[in-house]
C-alpha cells in the first residue's frame, strides 16, 4: 500500500497512516484485488470541497473523491498495478471515525470502475459496499 500523506491528528483517532493502510489492504483483499496499490490523501474540509468543486459539479458533502490512474501512466518504482488516488475528508474522520471504512471502500470501488450515475449502477455499487462492509 502506498503511503498516506498525513495522519489525522485528533486525540484517540484510530485512522492514522498505519490504520488507513491496513484498512485499504483488507478492503482490497475482500474485493479480490491482488498486486495493486493506491494513494490515500487526507484533506481538510475546505480543501476537499475546493477539489470537488473543480472536478465535480454535483453539490454533495465533500467526503471522498477518487481519481483513476490513466492506463498508460508509468510507475517504474513499483511492479504492482497502481489504481489511483483516494482523497478523504480528515475533518469528517476526526468527528466520525466509523465512516473511514465506508468512505475508503466507496473511493476504492470508483477506482475499480464502479459508479452511481445511473440507477442500476448505483444499486450494484451499493450492494457491493454492503456486502464488503458486512464482511469486515
Amino acid at each position: 500500500m502506498s503511503a498516506v500523506r498525513k495522519p489525522i491528528k485528533a486525540a484517540g483517532a484510530p485512522w492514522d497512516i498505519a490504520g488507513l493502510q491496513k484498512l485499504a489492504a483488507v478492503l482490497l483483499k475482500e474485493l479480490k484485488v491482488r498486486g495493486a496499490i493506491l494513494d490515500i490523501f487526507l484533506l481538510k474540509d475546505k480543501d476537499i470541497a475546493a477539489l470537488k468543486a473543480r472536478f465535480i459539479a454535483k453539490r454533495t458533502e465533500p467526503n471522498v473523491l477518487s481519481f483513476k490512474e490513466p492506463l498508460a501512466f508509468p510507475h517504474p518504482e513499483t511492479k504492482k498495478k497502481y489504481l489511483g488516488e483516494v482523497y478523504l475528508n480528515k475533518d469528517i474522520l476526526r468527528h466520525s471515525p466509523d465512516r473511514a471504512a465506508p468512505l475508503l471502500l466507496h473511493g476504492i470501488l470508483h477506482l475499480l470502475g464502479y459508479d452511481h450515475i445511473k440507477k442500476p449502477d448505483a444499486v450494484k455499487m451499493e450492494k457491493m459496499e454492503v456486502k464488503i462492509l458486512e464482511k469486515i
